[in-house]
């Protein structure tokens, strides 16, 4: 307390000193030692201003060297990761066996062949499959009638052009009806394949429905026409291409109606394995044909 009145005694004799010495300058003098004291507290401002001006560039610079640094380790990574995935693709393919036509896998990671056409018969007015499956495609149909049920095809064959409509016309709808761009991009695709990765443009996939119930929605399911042909189709070579509860794994929601030829003796094993096309390929199919 005695230090702190000392120094407040010294800077009162201080200011009194420099009263002093005012009045006795001159108006020149008074004028100069005025702007001398504007230019001594605009160099501390200024200076202070400047400090906190190469403190706030020296900060940003950090910033900038720290984002460059896990950029640079970011790129690092993912070169890493891509070269990881080429190697593991040489290896599949090395270690892969040629599928047959009617076990190509069409899927959002495996998009088909571009500038494929199959040639197609026309098993009904406006609906046309690759001609290999014709004949089961109508002894199926055939045999559902005779047991007194009455199937409807509402979508065979589509062409990639054909599929980018019905892909757009769905994403339109969604975006009608208060979805965000992204969103409905995202819905869709769990409902129509992007355009070179449906099925349909194989002309190996058929949507099959009851006449009594003609949503394309998880009721058909309970239709007389879509339980018997879950339980028949593989006689006739065709598999519940989207079964329920395999989403992660086929990327395509469940779909009571859409129906996937692939051949009798690959049908009869998958509805015994109780698996989706993917797995059968993955897990099953090529350790047996490369065992061979």
């Amino acid at each position: 307390m005695k230090v702190l009145m000392t120094i407040m005694k010294y800077i009162g004799w201080c200011i009194k000193g420099i009263r002093r010495k005012i009045r006795r300058m001159s108006p020149t003098q008074k004028k100069l030692a005025i702007v001398a004291m504007i230019a001594l507290l605009a160099g501390c401002f200024m200076g202070n201003g400047i400090g906190k001006a190469s403190e706030k560039k020296r900060s940003e610079k950090k910033v900038q060297e720290a984002v460059a640094k896990v950029q640079k380790k970011a790129e690092e990574k993912l070169d890493s990761v891509e070269k990881e995935l080429y190697a593991l693709q040489d290896q599949l393919h090395d270690h892969s066996v040629e599928l047959p036509w009617n076990l190509v896998l069409v899927n959002g990671l495996h998009p088909m062949e571009e500038g494929y056409v199959p040639e197609l018969t026309e098993i009904q007015p406006g609906y046309s499959v690759d001609t290999r499956i014709a004949n089961a495609t109508r002894k199926m149909l055939s045999d559902a009638e005779k047991e007194g049920l009455h199937v409807e095809i509402c979508s065979a064959y589509r062409s990639v052009e054909r599929q980018e409509q019905v892909f757009g016309d769905s994403m339109k709808e969604r975006v009608k009806s208060g979805m965000s761009y992204w969103k409905a991009y995202e819905e869709t695709t769990l409902n129509v394949a992007i355009p070179g990765t449906s099925e349909h443009a194989l002309g190996l996939a058929l949507d099959l429905i009851s006449n009594q119930y003609t949503e394309l929605d998880e009721k058909q399911e309970e239709t007389k026409e879509a339980q018997w042909l879950a339980e028949n189709c593989y006689k006739y070579g065709f598999i519940l291409r989207y079964p329920p509860e395999k989403t992660n794994i086929t990327g395509i929601i469940y779909e009571p109606w859409h129906y996937r030829y692939v051949g009798e003796e690959h049908a009869a094993k998958i509805k015994q394995l109780g698996v989706t096309l993917e797995e059968y390929l993955q897990e099953h199919y090529q350790a047996e044909e490369g065992g061979q």
